[in-house]
C-alpha cells in the first residue's frame, strides 16, 4: 500500500481506535498551532497582524495562558489592545453609530488559531471519504471507528468525495454513530441506575461519562 505523507495522520488516528480519530487529529494540530503562537509566531509580522486584527477565542486564549511563554502572550495582547484602541477611538453619537461601532468590534473578534485549523480539517474530511473509496484496507478501520457527532456531520458533508463508494460509505458512517449512540444511552442509564437505592453498593463506571462526552460533544476534557 502506498502511504502518502498527507494521509499518515489519518492512518495513525484510525489505527489507534481510541475515541474519535478526527478529534485526535484536530487536538494534535491544535496543540502544535497553539505552541507556535507561543514560540516562533510571536514576532512574525504576518501572524502578529492577524492576531492583532481578530485576536483569539476564549478556548485558545486559555490554552495559551496555560503555556510557558507568558512574555510572548503579553506582547500579543499588548499589540491587540493597541489595535482595538485605534479602532474604538471616539464615542458613538447616536444609536445608528453605536450599532456601527458594535458591528466593527464584532468584525474584529475571531480567532486566528480557529482559522488556521479550519482549512486543513476540511481537507481531512474530504481525504477520509476519498480513502474509503480508494484504499482497500481503510473501510474496515472506518467501520470500527468511533466518530463523535460533530465529526460525523463533517463526514456526511464530505460524502461526495467517496465517489462510487458513497452508498457504502454513508451506510458504514451511519451504522457507526448509531452503535455509539445506543451504547452511550445504555451506559448513561446504567450509570444513573447505580444511584437508585435499590442498587445500593453498585459502583458506577467512572469512565462512562467521559465516553459519553466523547461521542456527543468532544474528546478533549
Amino acid at each position: 500500500m502506498q502511504y502518502q505523507i498527507q494521509t499518515l495522520p489519518i492512518w495513525d488516528a484510525y489505527k489507534t481506535q481510541d475515541g474519535c480519530p478526527l478529534c485526535a487529529i484536530f487536538n494534535d494540530r491544535e496543540k502544535r498551532i497553539v505552541g507556535q503562537y507561543l514560540a516562533e509566531n510571536v514576532m512574525d509580522p504576518d501572524f502578529r497582524s492577524a492576531s492583532n486584527s481578530i485576536g483569539f477565542c476564549p478556548d485558545h486564549i486559555r490554552q495559551m495562558y496555560a503555556g510557558q511563554n507568558k512574555l510572548g502572550l503579553a506582547l500579543q495582547l499588548e499589540t491587540r489592545a493597541a489595535q482595538m484602541a485605534k479602532l474604538i477611538n471616539k464615542a458613538p453619537v447616536d444609536k445608528k453609530s453605536a450599532k456601527k461601532t458594535a458591528a466593527m468590534i464584532e468584525d474584529h473578534r475571531g480567532c486566528v488559531i480557529c482559522n488556521a485549523l479550519a482549512e486543513p480539517m476540511e481537507r481531512y474530511y474530504m481525504t477520509i471519504a476519498a480513502m474509503y473509496a480508494n484504499e482497500s484496507e481503510f473501510p474496515e478501520l472506518f467501520r470500527e471507528a468511533h466518530h463523535c457527532l460533530k465529526h460525523t456531520a463533517k463526514l456526511y458533508d464530505a460524502a461526495a468525495y467517496a465517489g462510487k463508494s458513497v452508498k457504502e460509505y454513508l451506510s458504514d458512517l451511519t451504522a457507526g454513530i448509531q452503535r455509539d449512540l445506543k451504547r452511550t444511552e445504555s451506559e448513561m442509564r446504567a450509570f444513573a441506575d447505580c444511584f437508585d437505592f435499590r442498587n445500593s453498593g453498585t459502583k458506577p463506571d467512572a469512565q462512562a461519562i467521559p465516553r459519553a462526552i466523547g461521542v456527543l460533544i468532544t474528546d478533549k476534557l
